[in-house]
């Protein structure tokens, strides 16, 4: 009786363990199969986040750079604080030419894009470039586009390197080549006029970028052009006025008349119709339409003075 209560007991052990160690395979398999999915599941969700990560878009991909030509003009009479290069450029690619200036940067770090105040220094200062045809943007229809580029610099090197971001290639230009004195683009009239004992001359004929309409601050509109010639008064006789002001352009006879005396530049007033004092130097202002092919300033100033019966021709040429 003892031995068959024992083989019972050793049975119901038997099962015991069997049942646990089933359970405990059962519990293996459920872990195993758990962490499978949630690896997969994290998997597949990194997967996805890699393939929904947008790609970056490169809108100058394979837009080659080759240099033509290039002029170095340096500062000699005069100190701007900087010196600059015309260069000429080829822009090619294998669908239209679209190059953000952005992506071309010199080794002083002065990006393309964003030298405008260095133009309207020179053009204040009467230095003429419009003849360069200076583009600010690189966009074609077609494959292939040649511009010119202004690129300034400060450097006292004999190099300077521009590097282009988007495929980390380099130009380099030597800057003890090609030089001219940038005194070749001065534009000055720097004509005389006396009638009587007064004497005024006219000079430094630029194009203004900023203007004043009965005191509030204006930008000149791409389309327009806003001639401005400087007069500087020598000497006077009496109560001399400016009174009417003309420009005849050269090659088209338009006559283009003064802006009123409600206009004036945020650099000089406007001395039409006032008393002309020694000194006090103002300018004379002309509104045109913008040239395609850049401001022609050769012609002729009329200009009438309140002490005489006559126009007084000046005339500009641009050199």
């Amino acid at each position: 009786m003892a031995r068959k209560r024992k083989v019972r007991i050793d049975r119901i052990i038997i099962l015991v363990l069997s049942g646990v160690l089933i359970l405990g395979l059962i519990g293996f398999g459920v872990y195993q199969g758990i962490s499978y999915l949630s690896k997969k599941m994290s998997e597949d969700q990194s997967q996805g986040q890699i393939d929904n990560v947008p790609a970056p878009v490169d809108t100058v991909k394979g837009t080659k750079i080759t240099l033509l030509d290039y002029d170095v003009f340096i500062s000699e009479s005069e100190n701007l604080g900087f010196n600059f290069i015309i260069a000429t450029l080829q822009f090619d690619s294998e669908e239209p030419v679209s190059f953000d200036l952005g992506n071309l940067q010199t080794s002083e770090k002065i990006y393309l894009n964003n030298v405008s105040k260095y133009i309207d220094t020179l053009n204040e200062k009467s230095y003429k470039i419009d003849k360069f045809n200076i583009v600010n943007s690189v966009v074609s229809e077609q494959n292939s586009y040649v511009c010119n580029i202004f690129i300034p610099y400060t450097t006292d090197s004999y190099s300077l390197r521009l590097l282009n971001s988007s495929d980390a290639s380099m130009i380099e230009f030597d800057l003890n080549k090609n030089t001219n004195d940038i005194s070749t683009l001065k534009f000055e009239t720097d004509q005389q006029i006396e009638i009587g004992n007064t004497n005024v001359t006219v000079s430094s004929c630029s194009v203004s970028t900023m203007m004043l309409h009965n005191g509030m601050e204006y930008q000149v509109p791409a389309t327009m052009n806003v001639y401005t010639f400087n007069i500087n008064v020598n000497s006077i006789e009496g109560n001399v006025m400016i009174t009417d002001a003309r420009f005849v352009r050269a090659s088209s006879d338009e006559v283009i008349t003064c802006m009123d005396e409600t206009y004036e530049s945020v650099k000089v007033s406007n001395c039409l119709g006032k008393k002309l004092e020694v000194g006090e130097n103002g300018a004379l202002f002309f509104e045109t339409f913008a040239q395609s092919d850049g401001p022609d300033y050769s012609g002729s100033l009329m200009l009438m003075f309140s002490n005489s019966n006559d126009w007084v021709k000046v005339p500009t040429v641009l050199e």
